[in-house]
């Protein structure tokens, strides 16, 4: 068993992914609770920990989830004003 990683995503690709997953409804923002908390149980995703892990990247990250397969699905950090975007690459089983 291999230990979660986090991956550095081109920006400008990451916005691109973002803007395709609004248009087709993959998008999950934090508010839709039911959606989010079933992402990230079924995901494993340590939130609390990828969030301070991040932290030294941008004072500034927004969580947003891409629930599609890969390579472009996943759960994610931005920050706008940074130009920065980490994804959260589970553990393999």
């Amino acid at each position: 068993m291999s230990r979660p990683t986090v991956k550095e995503i081109n920006y400008v690709d990451f916005k691109r992914i973002l803007e395709r997953a609004a248009t087709t409804g993959s998008r999950i923002e934090p508010s839709d609770k039911a959606r989010w908390g079933a992402y990230v149980t079924a995901n494993r995703v340590k939130e609390a920990g990828f969030q301070a892990y991040a932290k030294s990247y941008s004072e500034t990250l927004k969580a947003v989830i891409i629930d599609e397969p890969e390579p472009h699905g996943g759960y994610y950090l931005y920050s706008e004003r940074d130009e920065v975007s980490l994804k959260w690459v589970p553990r393999v089983q």
